[in-house]
């Protein structure tokens, strides 16, 4: 309840600051032309909202934020991080499945390290260094896909997960609970965008 409370507090004042932008714009627009400030009211200002307002979301903020929501949700739900933080025997089926996440972590090291540190590594780049690199752009997606694939296994293996159903629900568990996050993001970056086209002299 409380982190709802302050999330719809955000989200308020994120509004407001929009509202008290456009407003501010157009005051310091129309009083004091010399400072080059763009009105979000002028003809200008409006085309660029509308015709801008898809591609000011479409950042890989917000991959990495609905890719995080799936991976955490899927670790929560599949009992993996109840494995390590619960206080609780767990079964012999629980114990399999985490030896067999084990071995899937250590090949998944083994791929990334053949994929990065070896002469002439495919993902490195033209210049041989991991950062920046085809390796530092998809390392967020590579991480995330690997907890997917841990918990989604641990998930069958300690019969957690028994049917496709509750695999999508795994799936999708994460996006459900984090939900929030997507909403201050789309006010958030709209807000910074709009910043950005104001004060962009």
């Amino acid at each position: 309840m409380r982190i709802k409370r302050i999330v719809g507090q955000t989200v308020l004042l994120l509004a407001i600051a929009q509202v008290v932008l456009v407003l501010v714009s157009w005051l310091i627009a129309a009083a004091m032309p010399e400072l080059a400030v763009r009105s979000l009211l002028s003809s200008e200002g409006i085309r660029w909202f509308f015709g801008h307002f898809i591609r000011n979301l479409a950042t890989p903020f917000l991959v990495w934020i609905l890719l995080l929501c799936i991976a955490f949700g899927a670790i929560q739900e599949s009992g993996l991080l109840d494995y390590f933080f619960l206080k609780r025997a767990v079964t012999y089926r629980q114990r399999y499945a985490m030896k067999i996440v084990f071995f899937e972590l250590i090949l998944f090291i083994a791929i990334m390290l053949l994929l990065t540190v070896m002469p002439h590594a495919i993902l490195l780049s033209v210049t041989g260094k991991l950062f920046p690199s085809s390796f530092s752009d998809s390392i967020v997606a590579v991480i995330c896909f690997a907890l997917v694939v841990f918990s989604v296994t641990y998930g069958l293996m300690g019969e957690t997960i028994n049917n496709t159903v509750k695999i999508v629900d795994c799936l999708t568990a994460g996006i459900v609970r984090f939900r929030w996050v997507f909403l201050l993001y789309v006010l958030a970056a709209e807000l910074y965008s709009s910043i950005l086209f104001v004060f962009a002299n």
